[in-house]
């Protein structure tokens, strides 16, 4: 009898069915673009207080303050104002958020593109470098007019593509394009000194990757070189990350646009080459929409998972309005 692969051995029904969602409004008035901004919602974070959004088709970052309804917008931070030396671009492609310690972190896809299709149908073989999507760094979580802000380099020596590059399972992928297995970050979640990356690709013989990087005591990353964590997530790429005490939440789904499935594991993260085992939590028995970004929230004495989803049902938006899904996972 065939021994089962890694990839194998996790299945949708090790994981119980997320209950029934209830909406949390993310009020946008007031914000630039706000129209624009509810449809490409990609990463939240909830720091305690405020509740932080990143677009990943635009070049801000977003602070709301609670309601009773749910969070309304407060306050926008250009990312060409943080980030002076961010190469320009319509987007930054952000999809990594987490707010921690009095800083908020942010990462963008990193990813290369594949251009648009030909009339007929046929994939161009034009690859495209996208340096505005290179942002990795974070933003100092004050009332100061203008925060102090901090990145790695965008290109070149001590960039994040350079550091992985050196990696020799993840170097072949770097120049593949975003959703056919190339590099492409979609999760991030600190850990005291400890910045874990999620990669939506490459999924590497059935295994998803994550990267982790060293926080220096002033809160700059460490030169020093990633480590690398392989994860049987069921042959999915990570989609993104979240802290859950000294877990790590795993939001799972398929490297290219597929329909699902998409699952949450929880992770604690150890030193070690070989495959690490998460373990299959919740679920979603319909893929009707693609989960893209999510975070712990408690509301009142209940506790659960804030979600916005990718190319959102028109159900969810109201004009700048934004309906996000709750999961209340109380015991």
């Amino acid at each position: 009898m065939r021994q089962k692969g890694a990839a194998e051995r996790t299945t949708l029904q090790d994981a119980r069915p997320l209950p029934d969602p209830k909406p949390v409004t993310l009020d946008y008035r007031h914000a630039d673009k706000a129209h624009h901004l509810v449809r490409s919602l990609s990463g939240v974070s909830f720091d305690g207080v405020c509740l932080w959004t990143v677009s990943d088709e635009g070049r801000t970052l977003e602070r709301l303050a609670a309601d009773e309804q749910g969070f309304v917008f407060e306050r926008q931070f250009v990312l060409d104002t943080l980030f002076p030396d961010l190469p320009s671009d319509k987007e930054a492609d952000l999809e990594g958020l987490d707010a921690e310690d009095g800083r908020v972190w942010l990462c963008g896809s990193h990813a290369r593109t594949r251009a648009k299709l030909a009339p007929d149908g046929r994939p161009s073989p034009d690859i495209r470098r996208r340096p505005s999507r290179h942002l990795l760094g974070s933003v100092v979580a004050t009332e100061a007019a203008d925060p102090a802000a901090y990145a790695l380099p965008f290109t070149d020596a001590g960039s994040l593509r350079s550091r992985l590059r050196d990696d020799p399972l993840l170097a072949d992928f770097a120049n593949l394009p975003s959703k056919e297995n190339g590099l492409d970050i979609e999760g991030l979640a600190v850990l005291g000194s400890r910045l874990l990356l999620g990669l939506r690709g490459p999924v590497v013989a059935g295994l998803a990757v994550a990267v982790e990087l060293r926080l220096r005591s002033d809160g700059r990353i460490a030169n020093t070189a990633p480590i690398r964590h392989l994860l049987n997530l069921g042959g999915l790429g990570i989609r993104d990350l979240t802290r859950f005490g000294e877990d790590v939440l795993v939001l799972a789904g398929p490297v290219t646009g597929a329909d699902g499935p998409f699952r949450i594991y929880t992770w604690r993260p150890v030193r070690t080459k070989a495959p690490q085992e998460p373990k299959p939590t919740w679920a979603w028995l319909s893929a009707e929409e693609h989960p893209e970004g999510f975070c712990w929230l408690e509301r009142g004495d209940r506790f659960g998972l804030l979600v916005v989803y990718d190319s959102p049902d028109e159900r969810r938006i109201e004009g700048h309005r934004y309906t996000a899904d709750w999961f209340d996972l109380t015991p």
